[in-house]
């Protein structure tokens, strides 16, 4: 059990890193955004897979502070926004953002305009167009009906002040909007992370804060469902089925030593990632998951408590044992249940549904079909126990003495 165990786990551990991988990893634009691209001399492209599906092409002419710009994204809804713009603040963020945004409308007509994103934004107020102080020209936002692509095209010379080997743009998507006002986008990670420090002149990205954060979202998702999610759930499994069998343990109580192990590892595995989650949202400053920060709180803290009892629960011969008993098992197989409510709701929060949910609920299967085998030989061995008992009390009755039932 123990060598199958840990098989288990370093295949789901390495199928979850591929996947880490896989996501985090820069994108070239797609073919078809490319060549666009290229038909307007523009030299330089970027796909933000994991951010919206937002492709950005752009050239720059250093001596004139020139900056040519080509941003699109599919808009699939029946009205929608596509926005993109610079932060001459010293970080990349929504407030302050000098904003080129387009807007997909009801009649089919496509409309782009200048919008100053201001404090009040946040507090509210309408985002209405309005002049910027940046020297925007050909401003468009169209549709190329070829590719399904909404693009907005501008010409924007930048103030010789600024550096293009260092500046902030912050791009965005929408699926609502009314008239020229574009209602509030979706809060889910991938819009919060519309944010990056670039150099112009080499694509290269000078701000690594977004990229870190990704990957300790990463790590947080992994670390908790490897740990709270994989590991303890095989604990259970032997603590419930290994006592008595069906296989047998060379060593008596031995099942006792590797409950304890994948317990004690599990929890440090889950609380490692709980942590680096705590870190998270303390220093996430403009978004909040206060269901799922508070389902793994309560996880931490109940999980703490069924791996303490490890150590202190009441011994066998203590007339408290029988209680404490219910309460482990009771517990235990509660904290399961909110283990695996969170973990889906985090997986929904990173928008990882196409490949972290499929995942896990194929590892719940695994389990529910481990609980069902396990369950169908336990109820076989009760009933060849209780025929064999049967058959020694008849056999243990005087001759021709009926036995009672």
């Amino acid at each position: 059990m123990p060598s199958s165990c840990l098989l288990f786990l370093v295949s789901n551990s390495i199928f979850l890193l591929s996947l880490l991988s896989f996501t985090i990893h820069a994108h070239r634009c797609t073919e078809d955004f490319s060549f666009e691209a290229l038909s307007r001399n523009l030299t330089s492209c970027k796909r933000y897979k994991h951010r919206n599906g937002v492709e950005f092409a752009w050239s720059i002419d250093n001596t004139t502070q020139t900056l040519k710009v080509m941003v699109g994204a599919r808009l699939e809804s029946e009205t929608g926004w596509l926005a993109w713009g610079l932060n001459f603040g010293p970080e990349p963020r929504m407030v302050g953002t000098r904003a080129l945004i387009g807007i997909k409308q009801t009649n089919g007509s496509f409309l782009g305009n200048t919008y100053n994103v201001t404090q009040y934004i946040k507090k509210g107020c309408n985002l209405l167009p309005s002049p910027i102080d940046l020297n925007v020209n050909n401003l468009k936002f169209t549709c190329l009906e070829h590719i399904q692509y909404h693009i907005i095209e501008a010409t924007i010379h930048l103030p010789q002040t600024v550096s293009v080997s260092r500046i902030n743009h912050v791009w965005q998507v929408g699926k609502v909007a009314s008239g020229m006002e574009p209602k509030v986008h979706d809060k889910t990670l991938r819009n919060y992370d519309g944010i990056e420090t670039i150099d112009l002149l080499t694509g290269t990205v000078i701000s690594l804060r977004s990229a870190r954060r990704h990957q300790a979202r990463m790590a947080h998702g992994i670390l908790s469902t490897i740990g709270w999610g994989v590991i303890l759930p095989i604990g259970v499994i032997i603590a419930r089925y290994f006592k008595k069998g069906p296989i047998h343990w060379n060593v008596q109580d031995q099942w006792k030593h590797a409950h304890k192990a994948c317990q004690t590892c599990g929890y440090i595995i889950g609380a490692t990632g709980w942590a680096i989650g705590l870190w998270l949202g303390h220093s996430s400053k403009y978004y909040s998951f206060p269901k799922h920060g508070a389902y793994g709180i309560s996880i931490f803290t109940f999980a703490t408590l069924q791996t303490l009892a490890l150590r202190l629960k009441p011994h066998k011969n203590d007339e408290l044992h029988t209680y404490w008993s219910i309460y482990h098992l009771c517990l235990g197989y509660a904290l399961l249940a909110v283990i695996c409510v969170n973990i889906f709701k985090g997986i929904k929060i990173m928008q990882q549904e196409d490949t972290w949910r499929p995942a896990y609920i194929a590892v719940i299967a695994s389990f529910a079909f481990i609980f069902l085998i396990f369950e169908i030989i336990n109820w076989i061995q009760f009933k060849v126990v209780q025929l064999k008992n049967q058959k020694d009390i008849n056999m243990s009755s005087p001759a021709g003495t009926p036995h009672k039932q």
